[in-house]
């Protein structure tokens, strides 16, 4: 298994076989990342934003994005947000979401000081807590946090 990050200019055609799984676990959010992408609302294509594709060859296996959020209403702290992350369940617990989470982080570091996230899921929160993401109770926007170290 050789996996590539690549940036996403466009999405593939193959995003939809990811929709789908995502769809079958009762995941929507792949589907929405599609028509928002399709609809222009979210491209990830504004300042110090990215959409990372996972490959194992030419096989979509994982995607995951990183938008702007900023700070909350009088903080002026700068806010990356991790969102529309995705790997294909036969891909899990092999290190694809390291290494799309690692390339996220590493694209963020010089727009963010922080990175934050909101998932229910227990995989994915432990996943996220393995990578040093702290479980935030109180806020509105998103349940885990990470400060980035330049």
């Amino acid at each position: 298994m050789e996996i590539s990050i690549r940036q996403a200019e466009q999405l593939p055609k193959q995003i939809e076989n990811l929709a789908a799984l995502a769809n079958q676990e009762g995941y929507a959010f792949i589907q929405r990342l599609i028509e928002e992408f399709q609809s222009g609302k979210n491209r990830f294509d504004q300042k110090g934003e990215s959409l990372l594709l996972a490959f194992d060859g030419d096989t979509l296996v994982g995607c995951g994005g990183l938008n702007q959020q900023w700070g909350d209403a009088g903080v002026e702290e700068r806010i990356g947000r991790v969102r529309r992350f995705y790997v294909h369940p036969q891909y899990r617990q092999h290190g694809v979401g390291k290494k799309l989470l690692l390339e996220l982080e590493k694209l963020a570091k010089p727009y963010y000081s922080a990175l934050c996230l909101n998932t229910d899921q227990k995989g994915a929160a432990h996943f996220y807590q393995k990578h040093n993401y702290v479980f935030v109770e109180s806020h509105p926007n998103y349940n885990y946090f990470k400060y980035l170290i330049a």
